[in-house]
Formats: C-alpha cells, sequence, structure tokens
C-alpha cells in the first residue's frame, strides 16, 4: 500500500514511517507548511522550517521520498482566523481541535492523495479499529500520551484512510525504536502544542486585536482594578490578574458586553456541574442508543468526569455532570468517552 506519513520532523511521525516501511508498504514522507516561521518570531533555522529539514534527513535516512505541502493560506483561513475571533468574543479556543478535521485530516489528505497515496498516517497516540464497517477510536497503550481529545471532530471517511501506527508502543519506547535505527531526531523534544505561535499567544494576538482596558469586578461587582484586555485571560486563571488584592483571586467571566473581568476570591465559585455544548459531532456518525455510562473531559489535561444526563436543546447538548468540576471553558472542548472509546464532542458553549 502507497502510504503518506505526516512528518512533522519529530520523533512520533518519524517512527511511524519507519514501522509501515518495515511492514512493507510503500511509504513517502509528506510535510505541512502551515505557516510562516519569520511572521511568528521564529529564526530563521527555527520553527516549521526546522521541522521540514528535520523531516527530509528522516526520510534520507529511511530512502523514502519526502514532499512539502504549503498550506499557509488554508491554515491562515480557518485555523487562524478562528484562533482570533475566538478570543476576541472572550472565549478559549483549542486550534488542534480545528485543524485536524480541516487542515490536516482535510487539505493535507487531499495533498497526499494527489502524490498517489491510499491512506495517510500520523504520528498520534491514537487506537484505531475498524468493527463491522465502522471505524472507531480507542485511547492508546500510553495513557499520558493520549491525543483522542483532539480528533473528536473527524468523520468516518477520514477515519477509514487514516493509519495511526504508533498507538500500541509507549513514548520511551518510540525513541528506543528511533535511536537503535540511528534517526538523526531520536532525542528531539516534543513540539509545542500552538505550532504558529513561539512564545506567549499575547505576542500574537496583539497583531490581529486591540487590547481595550476595563475593569475588574468582584461577583457583587465591586471594581478592583483594571485589565489590560479580555482575550489576555481564561476562566480559571490565577496569575496575571495584575491588581493588588489580600487573596489569591481567580478569573470567574469574561464580561464581554461590558468589558468587565469577574474574579473571585474563593476558588469554589468555579465549580459547575451543567453546562451545554455545540457544534456536537459523533464519531459513529450518529449519537449512540445508549449513553449510560460516559463520561466527558472538558480539556487536555483534565480526567473525564461521568456524566449523569444528556438531553438535546435545539441544536444545543445540555450535559449535567455526576460531580461539579473546575472551570468549564466556553471554546475549548467537552468530549464523550465510554471506557477506553472515543464517542464524540462538541463545543462548550
Amino acid at each position: 500500500m502507497r502510504i503518506a506519513v505526516a512528518m512533522s520532523g519529530g520523533v512520533d511521525s518519524s517512527v511511524a514511517a519507519a514501522l509501515l516501511k518495515e511492514e512493507g508498504h510503500e511509504v513517502f514522507g509528506l510535510t505541512m507548511r502551515q505557516y510562516d516561521a519569520k511572521k511568528s518570531g521564529y529564526g530563521e533555522n527555527e520553527g516549521i522550517e526546522a521541522d521540514i529539514k528535520d523531516a527530509e534527513a528522516v526520510c534520507n535516512v529511511l530512502e523514502i521520498e519526502h514532499f512539502v505541502v504549503d498550506l499557509q493560506e488554508d491554515f491562515k483561513a480557518i485555523v487562524e482566523k478562528n484562533f482570533i475571533e475566538e478570543y476576541s468574543s472572550g472565549r478559549t479556543p483549542n486550534p488542534c481541535v480545528l485543524c485536524n478535521p480541516t487542515i490536516k485530516f482535510g487539505k493535507f489528505m487531499e495533498a497526499a492523495f494527489k502524490l498517489g497515496a491510499e491512506k495517510i498516517a500520523t504520528g498520534h497516540y491514537i487506537k484505531i479499529k475498524e468493527e463491522n464497517g465502522q471505524f472507531k477510536i480507542f485511547t492508546p497503550e500510553d495513557a499520558a500520551k493520549d491525543q483522542t481529545y483532539m480528533i473528536w471532530k473527524l468523520n468516518q471517511q477520514q477515519l477509514s484512510k487514516t493509519l495511526f501506527p504508533i498507538s500500541k508502543y509507549k513514548k520511551p519506547e518510540i525513541r528506543k525504536i528511533a535511536a537503535d535505527i540511528k534517526l538523526p531526531i531520536h532525542s528531539k523534544t516534543d513540539s509545542q502544542e500552538i505550532c504558529f505561535i513561539k512564545d506567549h499567544y499575547e505576542n500574537f494576538l496583539k497583531d490581529h486585536i486591540i487590547f481595550k482596558p476595563g475593569e475588574i469586578t468582584l461577583p457583587n461587582g465591586k471594581t478592583i482594578g483594571k485589565h489590560r484586555g479580555l482575550a489576555l485571560y481564561t476562566i480559571g486563571q490565577r496569575k496575571g490578574i495584575n491588581t493588588p488584592w489580600k487573596c489569591p483571586l481567580f478569573v470567574l467571566k469574561l464580561d464581554v458586553e461590558n468589558n468587565k473581568l469577574v474574579v473571585t476570591e474563593n476558588p469554589d465559585d468555579l465549580l459547575a456541574d451543567v453546562f451545554e455544548l455545540e457544534e456536537v459531532n459523533w464519531i459513529s456518525g450518529e449519537r449512540p442508543d445508549d449513553m449510560s455510562g460516559i463520561s466527558i473531559q472538558i480539556r487536555y489535561n483534565s480526567g473525564p468526569v461521568p456524566v449523569k444526563k444528556v438531553q438535546e436543546n435545539g441544536n444545543l447538548l445540555s450535559i449535567e455532570l455526576e460531580r461539579s468540576t473546575r472551570a468549564i471553558t466556553p471554546g475549548q472542548s467537552g468530549v464523550f468517552y465510554k471506557d477506553n472509546l472515543l464517542l464524540g464532542g462538541g463545543i462548550i458553549k
């Protein structure tokens, strides 16, 4: 089978390519140039340009072809635009969640097929299985590297054309494989979450958003200071609230209409057990008949929380949790699981 491996220049995708070649497939590397490194604050040999060189070096070692596809315009029009709009509206987006279905498993996949690929493969820590004509997603062996949270927007057609070769391995094993076959990136550190931003996201947003200072208030309406611009804060944030106070303060709400940052002294104020999801997608293509025993994960680095009740409310999905959880943040993803099976998800409203 002719397979295009999404080569990021990192150890995971490099080993994915090596494993598939060892299995006897006709493998080639395909690297996506999705942003301008210099405009993102990187030096000449940093960021995506360095990643492209690393991917090319790995392909030379593996003796496979390497191609680069330029998706900067699509990435800017879809991912970066959404990132700016969401922060402008007082929400906290996860750009990877949008990039995966539209760019990596969308435009990138199309480019791979034009180069003769029958499927694409990535270095994600995700387990995929076909059962009775349905492609199902499960958490990988290495729970600490689980990336299923990021792909809840994918559909059956995309999954039918995708392989995740490293899902049965743990990260130390991947690094050992890379070292054993003398890949030049075997000790390369993992990339940061937001690829197109080198430093703090403030440096990116300031070129696209006018930060409007406003009042910092307590829940009772008392003004206690000034904020630098709502886009610089997110629900649950403690650091960066630069106003003198007798105890730590936490961001409770971004009042965009009145340009006020509402903070609280009591972290328990951040607890909630009811919220809504929009843009809901089910991996199977439709909502599962049996929703008993499901849980939902509300941010990438948190564990799933048991769900008590799910109810459709027009285009929204109302969620009631078994127990309150902290800092449910608009713009982030709520992702459903049943044991280690990914069911789908939505955007927190």
